[in-house]
């Protein structure tokens, strides 16, 4: 683990701003407290300050390879304490050579020269405790936000792992019903059939170098659309009508790519595929409030029965959508006795 103060931008101002105050301290106790002569109290307080400005940065040695995790409670207190007389020693001792030797003094009070020996242990103590302290917080502090960061990553991988797994079920299950039209056309219209190949296969490639991105503009997602729907043209015929009521601004819109595909194998499966009736597949967008609405719109017919399916196209939509935007209430499903509506939200945020 890198070092607090050698290693990120400010650890070294506020290192030595901290030592600043500290030395301040010491000076205003002895000068104004103590009512000692300025240059006595200053001599003082830098010789007792220096040796900390040192040893408060070696500190981190100590706390970094000392964690009440691997050394139990007993081994913890047992580290700090030795440590902590240790570096208690070297400070006074080092502070009392300091003063002797660069303040061209030898106090009288021999290791008592700032306050009595006992106390000076105390302070320096409570010092080591505090620096202990603030470190062992920075510790936890990056390991938390590590621990954030890993949980970042992991939930990004999970969310790209299931939506790799939605996406994976869109072109088996647009291949699946697309096949299917090309068997029925295969005997009454050998044409048309080799036809809706050709346009199956421009689809696909299309699709499969949509998967490389996640988000794709409406204009680009519709036009995809249109190039499945001529496929199915081919089989249907005049049996499927197309409208579309959107504004030039929402054809720049961004949303997942592939998402409306399985509404409209939706609206062919159970309203063309089942009526004898011209069924109206309308497509309707709207901007509002930096959202792009979706209402995709078919008849069928109330008294055919209705194929069975396993719902794939829309949970994957569900599903989709709650992955990337966060959100379960952006799909609205309305049935009525003709027709049927699915209601879509695309935030722009994303």
């Amino acid at each position: 683990m890198k070092h607090p103060v050698l290693h990120f931008r400010y650890g070294i101002p506020i290192y030595l701003a901290s030592w600043v105050f500290f030395v301040t301290s010491l000076f205003i106790i002895g000068w104004y407290f103590d009512g000692r002569p300025v240059y006595n109290s200053l001599a003082n307080a830098f010789s007792f300050s220096l040796p900390l400005l040192i040893l408060g940065a070696c500190i981190w040695f100590v706390v970094v390879y000392t964690s009440l995790e691997n050394s139990g409670v007993a081994g913890f207190l047992l580290h700090h304490l030795t440590a902590g007389i240790i570096i208690v020693g070297l400070w006074i001792s080092l502070s009392y050579q300091i003063r002797i030797t660069f303040f061209d003094t030898y106090p009288q009070e021999g290791l008592n020269w700032i306050i009595p020996i006992h106390w000076q242990i105390f302070l320096a103590l409570c010092t080591y405790d505090y620096i202990v302290m603030v470190y062992y917080l920075i510790i936890y502090y990056q390991n938390f936000k590590e621990k954030l960061t890993n949980e970042s990553e992991l939930k990004n991988l999970v969310k790209e792992a299931e939506l790799n797994a939605l996406k994976s079920q869109i072109n088996p299950h647009f291949l699946f019903n697309s096949l299917n039209s090309v068997s029925s056309l295969t005997l009454s219209n050998p044409e048309d059939s080799r036809e809706m190949v050709v346009k199956l296969s421009t689809f696909l490639r299309y699709s499969l170098d949509q998967n490389l991105k996640e988000l794709n503009s409406l204009k680009n997602e519709l036009d995809n659309i249109r190039l499945y729907l001529e496929i199915e043209k081919v089989r249907f015929g005049d049996r499927l009508q197309l409208e579309y009521d959107l504004t030039e601004t929402c054809r720049h819109l961004k949303i997942p790519n592939l998402i409306l595909q399985p509404l409209f194998e939706n609206a062919i499966k159970y309203g063309v595929h089942e009526s004898l009736e011209p069924v109206t597949i309308r497509t309707k967008c709207r901007a509002e409030e930096g959202r792009l609405k979706i209402s995709i719109t078919n008849n069928f017919d109330p008294d055919s029965v209705p194929s069975k399916g396993k719902g794939i196209g829309l949970r994957n939509i569900q599903e989709r959508l709650r992955l990337i935007y966060g959100r379960a209430d952006l799909m609205k499903i309305v049935k009525g006795n003709d027709h049927f509506t699915v209601h879509l939200e695309f935030p722009q945020s994303v």
